[in-house]
């Protein structure tokens, strides 16, 4: 799978610390407060590790893919699940379609929000809520649950030049997943992991060359 230009705008956006914002505004709520419900830091298509325990991380999407509509995401989750009315529109285009309010992972409160490109899935964030602040501490406190449960990360970086922002990145079968914090906000995270760029044949003497398909996650 490949993440389109669309989707990393959405990245570059939310690490700005705009889509943040955008995609978890107390707004883009539900008519009727959805019923709590355990957050799952997996991302959609991920196997299953272990039974899901309350606040896991496990249980909130199971049976969700990359790639799926907002109707087919909204009949795989819980009841807690609703659809964001009206949908938001993020500057490159992708639109937050589906939420879930209510999860708690390490104490946290977080909000899950899915986008959606030309209607399929292509990423899912869960962000802490605008009104309560959430610290370094807190995001040390999350980032050592998921080294526990995840294992080592693929990198970290940390950029305190003006704010403090670090970022833990994890690949787990089909998708990419980021830990993100600035002051004030953590959040996890899922999209498609990007397929390997096609690596060059080598050119031979009077034979036929062609382009090796890249690897596919």
């Amino acid at each position: 799978m490949e993440v389109s230009t669309a989707l990393e705008g959405t990245m570059r956006f939310f690490w700005a610390g705009l889509a943040a914002t955008i995609l978890c505004t107390s707004g883009a709520s539900a008519s009727d407060a959805p019923t709590p419900v355990p957050a799952r830091g997996d991302p959609p298509g991920a196997p299953r590790t272990a039974p899901a325990a309350p606040g896991s991380l496990e249980d909130a999407w199971t049976g969700t893919r990359w790639f799926m509509t907002p109707d087919e995401v909204l009949a795989a989750l819980p009841a807690g699940a609703f659809r964001v009315t009206p949908e938001m529109k993020l500057p490159d285009g992708n639109v937050v379609a589906v939420g879930i309010d209510g999860t708690v992972f390490e104490g946290l409160p977080f909000s899950v929000r899915f986008v959606f490109e030309g209607g399929k899935l292509v990423l899912v964030s869960l962000r802490t809520p605008p009104d309560r602040y959430a610290d370094a501490q807190a995001h040390d406190r999350v980032r050592e649950a998921l080294l526990v449960r995840w294992g080592a990360p693929l990198e970290t970086t940390k950029d305190d030049a003006l704010i403090d922002m670090r970022q833990t990145r994890w690949e787990r079968g089909p998708s990419r997943t980021d830990l993100k914090y600035i002051p004030g906000v953590v959040a996890i995270v899922h999209y498609p992991r990007p397929a390997a760029p096609a690596a060059a044949a080598p050119a031979s003497s009077g034979a036929a060359t062609g382009s090796v398909p890249a690897a596919k996650p």
